[in-house]
Order: structure tokens, then C-alpha cells, then sequence
């Protein structure tokens, strides 16, 4: 009977034991997950894992002066062209606007494109200066849009917009 006995408390300290054992060991199943969950990065698809906002290729700034439309300026300082049009299959995220003023007054940005123009923002000035604006959110401009930074009362000189190009969906 005492043999019975003491077997009987080696076989259920046996299975504490596993259940123990089972309770704090990972599970298969977290193996089979990270196998399921995985990033294929190929020259064909990459898989871009910094923000697209730091990718030096994505920037663009453009400068706005008197009446006329924006033009890019590019990392050699020119312009190729009086006025930037936001490429096919791409959107312009605005996220930093700088306006150079002599006086009081205001000033507005609008967007151009096949569907017509609109105002996006208005700035009005107590005094004369640099002024800069931080939108962190981004106003964007669709595919095929153009825009210009006017003076609506004088005495308006530049604007300077700063961005980046995100694929369009």
C-alpha cells in the first residue's frame, strides 16, 4: 500500500509538473504566427520602413513671388519651371509655410486643377516680417494640381512651401 502510495505522489508531482512547465513555455502557436507575419522586401515591392516625409527624393519646396504660380526650387537652388504642377499619380503634403512680408496685410494660397480653384488657407499680418506656419497633418494637393500664394492687400513679397510627395491612392 505505502508503494501505491508513494508512486501515486510521483506520478501527480510528474503532472504538476508539466502543467507547470506547459503554463510558462511559449506555445507553438507563436511560432506559427511570426511564420505567417512576414515582410517580403524585393527590388520589385520594397518594403519602406522610414517615413516617407524623411525620404530626401520626396521633399519639395517651393517659392511663390507677387501673382505668379509656385516654382520648385531644386537642391542646386534653380528652377526649372515657372510653375510647379504635382505629378501623376502623386499628392503634395504642405507641412510648413513661410510668408515674407514688408507691411500689414494677408495673404492666400490657392489650388488650381481640372476641377477648378479654390482657396486652401488665408494668413493676415499685423506688421511686417517672416512669418512661419507648422501644419504637422499637412494640407495636401492633389495629382495635377498647381498653386500660388497671393498677396490679397499689399504690401506681399514671397512664400516659401515646404513638402513632400506621397503615392496617390
Amino acid at each position: 500500500m505505502r508503494r501505491i502510495a508513494k508512486m501515486l505522489v510521483v506520478i501527480l508531482g510528474a503532472a504538476l509538473l508539466a502543467v507547470v512547465g506547459t503554463t510558462f513555455n511559449p506555445r507553438t502557436a507563436h511560432g506559427l504566427v511570426a511564420a505567417l507575419v512576414q515582410v517580403s522586401n524585393s527590388p520589385a515591392a520594397p518594403a519602406i520602413t522610414l517615413d516617407v516625409s524623411r525620404l530626401a527624393s520626396q521633399n519639395v519646396q517651393l517659392v511663390c513671388v507677387g501673382t505668379s504660380n509656385c516654382s520648385q526650387i531644386l537642391p542646386d537652388g534653380s528652377s526649372p519651371t515657372p510653375t510647379y504642377i504635382v505629378p501623376p499619380g502623386s499628392s503634395l503634403v504642405i507641412t510648413t509655410v513661410q510668408i515674407n512680408t514688408a507691411g500689414s496685410g494677408s495673404a492666400q494660397m490657392d489650388q488650381a486643377n481640372s476641377s477648378g480653384e479654390s482657396t486652401r488657407a488665408t494668413w493676415t499680418f499685423a506688421a511686417g516680417g517672416s512669418f512661419q506656419f507648422q501644419y504637422p497633418s499637412g494640407i495636401v494637393l492633389s495629382s495635377g494640381s498647381d498653386v500660388s500664394v497671393n498677396g490679397v492687400t499689399p504690401p506681399f513679397e514671397e512664400a516659401i512651401l515646404s513638402g513632400y510627395l506621397v503615392n496617390s491612392q
